[in-house]
């Protein structure tokens, strides 16, 4: 049975024959698994992850600390492998001014789209919409900004989201022509405890948009993965009606797994699970270990399940905690 096929089932509910898992990795951390293992392998390939993800993403270098991403914002890092802090804001007033959108491009979005299916056959593929809406509103307006515009500019938000919801859907229009199994949505909308714009904002702004770009990766026969950090307890019933697939990325600090996996267990599967920030940074192997063992058995009881850390796996995480994970979970093969 391929990973894909693994993946497929446990999306299904179907009892797969061991828990399917993903160890997502920053940069920097691949560049230490690739000197622990040695040349040879890809790191796909080491840690025997089932999915496999290409993002709509293109930076321009600018220096050694700054890139501009595709909408035309300049990122600066602060260290190696962060994805950094916006410099300036392209929207400082609620109006477009001369600030003209992007529009997808075929040859990126294909070219990814190409090279998972050629490299990737038996692996579940994804093409990945990042900041692809809330969060892209605020890098070009700002965070508080575009808070305070929910409530003292709601038509400039519309006419906002409205662009931006033309823009994902031309671009899953063109994922969707390749033989790829989801289309992926970065988005975050939670803090550690409740939403960062509240259910009601949420439900009145963002819901409309992003029902329409969930229906229309229904429609091209894609599944739906939503990542989204943070507290969104109180709108996964909405995300559940609007057709989501897989939610990305439970964290048992936010989350308490079984009253999850009770309520939400028969109607999305869970992806994350194993935290970044708590037991992977601070505790031992042995509480990695049984970290993973405890998710697996509760979440991934009857299937809906994808083992996998919260987050990418950052700089300065413990290699032998990361090791713990990786040979626990190819550990149920």
């Amino acid at each position: 049975m391929t990973e894909r096929e693994v993946v497929r089932l446990a999306l299904e509910r179907k009892n797969p024959p061991y828990v399917p898992w993903q160890i997502d990795l920053t940069e920097a951390v691949s560049r230490q698994l690739a000197d622990y293992y040695g040349a040879g392998d890809s790191m796909q390939d080491r840690t025997g992850s089932h999915l496999v993800r290409e993002k709509n993403k293109n930076h321009t270098i600018l220096d050694e600390l700054h890139h501009r991403d595709i909408f035309g914002v300049t990122w600066q890092k602060e260290s190696a492998g962060d994805i950094g802090v916006v410099t300036d804001y392209l929207m400082p007033e609620p109006e477009f001014g001369s600030y003209v959108f992007p529009v997808p491009d075929p040859e990126l979005i294909g070219g990814k789209c190409r090279s998972l299916v050629e490299k990737f056959q038996n692996r579940f593929k994804i093409f990945e919409f990042s900041f692809s809406f809330f969060e892209r509103a605020w890098t070009l307006r700002g965070m508080e900004n575009i808070l305070s515009d929910f409530l003292l500019e709601p038509d400039f938000v519309r006419a906002l989201f409205e662009k931006l919801f033309q823009y994902n859907l031309e671009g899953i229009r063109i994922a969707a022509q390749y033989p790829i199994d989801a289309i992926m949505f970065g988005d975050d909308w939670g803090q550690q405890k409740g939403m960062l714009m509240g259910a009601p904002l949420w439900r009145k702004f963002i819901k409309p948009y992003m029902g329409k770009l969930f229906e229309a990766v229904k429609i091209s026969g894609k599944s739906i993965i939503l990542h989204s950090c943070g507290d969104i307890l109180e709108i996964m019933g909405d995300l559940i009606d609007m057709g989501l697939d897989i939610y990305n990325t439970f964290q048992p600090e936010v989350y308490d797994m079984k009253d999850f996996k009770r309520r939400f267990g028969r109607n999305i599967t869970v992806y994350g699970g194993v935290s970044t920030q708590g037991v992977l940074a601070h505790g031992t192997p042995e509480d990695v270990r049984e970290a993973a063992l405890r998710a697996m058995e509760i979440l991934g009881s009857g299937g809906g399940y994808i083992a996998a850390p919260t987050h990418q796996i950052p700089a300065g995480t413990p290699l032998e905690n990361i090791l713990a994970l990786i040979e626990t979970v190819q550990g149920q093969k």
